[in-house]
This record gives structure tokens, C-alpha cells and sequence, in this order.
């Protein structure tokens, strides 16, 4: 599979060679040639990696910002369950009798 890639890569780019030197040959001015396809390509795998990298971070972010909140909730959570059951909690304490030695 990797030796037929190979050969249609080579075809294209012997293809895009003759692209270049046709309109060489007709006065056209051109940036047409296999180094300049390379170049783009290798510039645009660079841009997608770049771009790749910027979503993990927003998404490493967020999934921190959302951790930070559900710790915060959590907390309060807690908090607000001991102020609720602190009356009971009051009550059981003051009436529990001393054990006696």
C-alpha cells in the first residue's frame, strides 16, 4: 500500500513539474513546481496542528472551569446540609446522656 502511495504521489508531482515548465515555456510567470506544493502542504499540516492544539487547550480549560464549579457546588452543598441538620444535630448532643465511669 505505502510503494502504491508512493507512485501516485510521484505521478502527481511529475504531473505538477509539467504543469510548471508548460507555462515556463508559454511567458506565463509561475510559482508552479513540486518544492512550492510541498512547501503548502507542509504549511497547512503545521496550521491543522496548530489549530488542533488550540481546541485541546479550550478544552482542557473548560474542563477545568467546570471542575472549579463542581468543587464550589459540592462545598456548598455540604455547608447547607450541616446548617439544616446542625438543630438536630444541637439537640441529640444536649440530650445524650454522659457515659458514667
Amino acid at each position: 500500500m505505502s510503494k502504491q502511495l508512493e507512485n501516485i504521489g510521484e505521478i502527481v508531482l511529475k504531473q505538477v513539474d509539467s504543469i510548471g515548465f508548460q507555462l515556463d515555456t508559454l511567458g506565463v510567470s509561475n510559482q508552479i513546481n513540486r518544492h512550492n506544493l510541498i512547501a503548502s502542504i507542509f504549511a497547512g499540516q503545521k496550521r491543522f496542528e496548530g489549530e488542533l492544539d488550540s481546541v485541546k487547550a479550550r478544552a482542557e480549560k473548560t474542563k477545568a472551569d467546570f471542575d472549579a464549579k463542581f468543587e464550589a457546588a459540592e462545598k456548598l452543598v455540604k455547608s447547607g446540609l450541616g446548617i439544616v441538620a446542625f438543630p438536630a444535630t444541637y439537640a441529640f448532643q444536649r440530650l445524650k446522656p454522659t457515659a458514667q465511669p
